[in-house]
């Protein structure tokens, strides 16, 4: 298959990896809905390490590929003009922070009575 673009294949490639994702957590979805169904009821535990696990996984992959995003263009500016290096750091450590955000977010899902 040709590409006409370098950006292309990576996109292809991610979309192509959200749709198993997608898939999965629908299965899991519909096995916590039959399981209830059945009256087998989830433990309060269960459900809050899942919500957490879904909490963190967001938040990772949404800080992933922001810093991708801004880490590449920020050193695409910083060849062509220097001084916009502490506006790029700058920029990728707000994406940073979403990650941090979705562990202290996790913490408190856990932690919650």
């Amino acid at each position: 298959m040709h590409w006409t673009s370098q950006n292309e294949a990576p996109m292809m490639r991610n979309g192509l990896l959200a749709l198993p994702l997608a898939l999965l957590l629908g299965l899991l979805a519909l096995g916590s809905a039959s399981a209830v169904e059945a009256g087998a009821a989830l433990s309060d535990i269960g459900q809050k390490t899942f919500a957490a696990a879904i909490a963190f996984a967001a938040a990772v992959a949404s800080s992933g590929f922001g810093l991708a995003r801004a880490g590449s263009a920020g050193l695409a500016a910083t060849a062509e003009r220097p001084e916009v290096r502490t506006t790029a750091i700058i920029i990728s450590a707000f994406a940073e922070a979403l990650g941090i955000y979705g562990i202290v977010v996790a913490f408190f899902i856990l932690g919650a009575s």
